[in-house]
């Protein structure tokens, strides 16, 4: 849930950042784009983990 809420701020952020000139666009591209690795990297674990709590067969 952490990492969701990281990325939208850092896609908050982002889209600010026509208009304000201080925000670094890419930076904030590679920001968002190691929230979208983090989210992928913690569903795995979750299915992983659900899968050894509750095996079929």
């Amino acid at each position: 849930m952490r990492v969701a809420v990281e990325a939208a701020g850092w896609q908050t952020l982002r889209r600010l950042t026509a208009t304000e000139k201080r925000l670094d666009p890419q930076l904030l591209d590679d920001l968002l784009e190691r929230a979208r690795r983090q989210q992928d990297v913690v569903e795995e674990w979750r299915t992983r983990q659900t899968e050894a709590a509750f095996p079929s067969g």
